[in-house]
């Protein structure tokens, strides 16, 4: 188990859920890690097998398998992705997603996704991220999403700051191999490499006590 300044919440078993298969590595990747690091069960779902239609059906092939090997780099023990289209969540209704998230989720302490309340976020992760909230409103887990924005002034919501595992995460990466080294996701990737991640509590935790200090430690 790793031991971090700032260390994750106390989670017996996280469900991470992505839109797209490069959501779980270049933004989530760094957090993924540090749950498992603490011990913390970590699964994946993924909604779609990528950011848009694949030509070939080759191309899906190889982007399921690149995941795998990924999440197994990140600690986590399994990804199931589902044949949703990519840029088309919106096809599906918030009902649908919610429930084949909460299928997932039904023995989870909590969720993580991608933080989609901006108002340039994509529509998948916006899709994504309002059917993980119903999801967990129906089997009491708790909602983390991580985040690259500071709570604006005056604002209430939960900000949990932890140290990011750049190892695991670069390991990841390294993965997909059918990712141009020119991509844009790489280059806005190596802008964000601080230390430490912000997550933002959507839902409620009964908990804050780190996963690698016991309850009742100062």
């Amino acid at each position: 188990m790793g031991h971090h300044a700032r260390p994750v919440p106390a989670v017996r078993r996280l469900l991470v859920v992505c839109a797209h298969p490069y959501d779980a590595t270049f933004a989530l990747g760094g957090v993924i890690g540090a749950f498992a690091d603490a011990g913390t069960s970590v699964h994946l779902l993924c909604l779609t097998h990528g950011r848009r239609p694949d030509p070939t059906p080759r191309r899906r092939i190889d982007r399921a398998r690149d995941l795998g090997r990924a999440v197994r780099r990140l600690g986590a023990e399994d990804v199931v992705l589902l044949d949703h289209s990519p840029g088309m969540l919106g096809a599906a209704t918030t009902d649908e997603l919610a429930a084949e998230i909460q299928q997932a989720a039904a023995a989870a302490d909590a969720l993580l996704v991608v933080d989609a309340t901006g108002r340039d976020a994509h529509p998948d992760h916006v899709r994504t991220m309002r059917a993980a909230y119903r999801a967990a409103a129906a089997t009491g887990a708790v909602l983390y999403a991580w985040t690259l924005r500071p709570a604006e002034p005056g604002t209430a919501r939960q900000e949990l700051m932890v140290d990011a595992d750049r190892e695991r995460q670069r390991a990841a990466i390294a993965c997909h191999t059918g990712l141009p080294e020119d991509d844009p996701l790489r280059s806005r990737w190596m802008r964000n490499q601080d230390s430490a991640e912000r997550l933002v509590v959507l839902r409620d935790e009964p908990l804050l006590t780190p996963a690698n200090r016991p309850a009742g430690t100062p």
